[in-house]
């Protein structure tokens, strides 16, 4: 296992001692209609269901324009795979509804939505233990520095699709060299979105980009 950096550690520490905030922050976003009512659970990575047989790939999309840009991948990648689930993770409940409404009717027993949980070590460990994902992949800018360390722990292959990285984000990760190699260095192939992206991200400490 990489040896998490200082700031890793210390985002770590600082999220578990938010933990109690951040459940307040989901009933007030459940009440602005941020959250939808019955799902709060799968915030702090909660899920009764049972994990299905077979390979499971989780795919995370932040929101509306990270899902629309994955969609069209969804129908080849389960035709060519027919023992493969496709675990579908978001940050908001636009992003939801859009997946419900373009899924593919054939596809979508296979095609599993619950919302990310949010970046506290014991919420990610609850999530990925539960669901076992044998890979995951995430679009363009995710990169939540928990989530993606219980990731590498359990030794979980990881995508980085569409990779994106601002000017701005640049130089504020640069500020922070080790969390951004903990973070970028997890994973195992970056898609840059285009050449200018993959360099910031290499001279971040990204691999096979």
């Amino acid at each position: 296992v990489r040896p998490m950096s200082k700031l890793a550690t210390a985002w770590a520490g600082a999220a578990t001692l938010a933990a109690p905030g951040l459940r307040l922050m989901l009933r007030l976003r459940l009440a602005r209609g941020k959250e939808l009512a019955g799902r709060l659970a799968e915030r702090r990575g909660i899920d009764p269901s049972p994990r299905p047989s077979g390979r499971l790939l989780w795919l995370h999309a932040a929101s509306v324009g990270e899902t629309l840009s994955v969609l069209p991948v969804l129908t080849p990648l389960l035709s060519q795979a027919s023992d493969l689930t496709v675990l579908f993770t978001t940050g908001t409940v636009t992003a939801a509804a859009l997946l419900a409404q373009r899924l593919e009717p054939e596809h979508a027993a296979r095609v599993l939505h619950r919302f990310v949980p949010l970046d506290v070590p014991r919420w990610a460990a609850r999530f990925l233990d539960h669901w076992r994902p044998d890979a995951a992949a995430f679009l363009e800018s995710e990169l939540w520095p928990n989530l993606l360390a219980a990731c590498h722990a359990r030794g979980i292959p990881m995508m980085l699709l569409n990779a994106r990285l601002s000017p701005r984000s640049f130089a504020r990760w640069r500020h922070a060299p080790g969390l951004a190699r903990a973070v970028l260095g997890g994973f195992d192939r970056v898609q840059a979105r285009g050449e200018a992206d993959a360099e910031r991200l290499r001279m971040l400490g990204a691999r096979q980009v």
